[in-house]
């Protein structure tokens, strides 16, 4: 009887802490962002839809230490460093849609095509609120396929060379 306690009472002092993030809910989490959606646009077609999304940025630094950034009551200098330039990916996965122009297999067809020719495509990435962002840029890696499902899918590293914010409404 007393193991079962035990074991009880440390099942309890385990599973407290998350039993919120258990029972959390879009109904009862305020201020949660929601993704809405990503799509993958080429020739002003969407040729897929993006289904899970991550992003990176990157900033790259040059040091700036000078002879004034001693450490007082040292000789040794104290490191400075600012920002040079800053760079952004998107690693995502997805499924390719049927082209509505040219049919079966196309949407496949027009996002390896711009993987293999260094095509400058467009990815529009909005949340449920309509808000969200508009990016151009290009494929860095590419990796397709598909199962028993029929389903056509790929993960892909995407390099954001522009970014232009999405408001409702203007």
């Amino acid at each position: 009887m007393k193991i079962k306690k035990i074991k009880k009472l440390l099942m309890s002092m385990v599973l407290f802490p998350i039993v919120p993030i258990l029972f959390a809910s879009p109904d009862n989490v305020e201020d949660e962002i929601k993704f809405g959606g990503t799509v993958v646009i080429i020739d002003n077609e969407i040729v897929a839809k993006i289904t899970a999304f991550n992003k990176n940025t990157a900033v790259k630094e040059e040091n700036i230490t000078g002879s004034e950034d001693i450490i007082a009551g040292t000789n040794v200098l104290h490191d400075v460093f600012t920002p040079v330039s800053i760079g952004e990916t998107a690693t995502v996965e997805g499924v390719a849609i049927e082209s509505s122009n040219y049919g079966p297999d196309d949407g496949q067809s027009e996002l390896k095509d711009a993987v293999d020719n260094g095509i400058i495509i467009t990815m529009r990435q909005t949340r449920n609120t309509g808000y969200g962002y508009l990016m151009t840029g290009f494929f860095t890696s590419y990796d397709e396929g598909a199962d028993t499902s029929g389903v056509y899918k790929f993960k892909a590293t995407f390099r954001v060379n522009t970014k232009q914010e999405i408001v409702p409404g203007s």
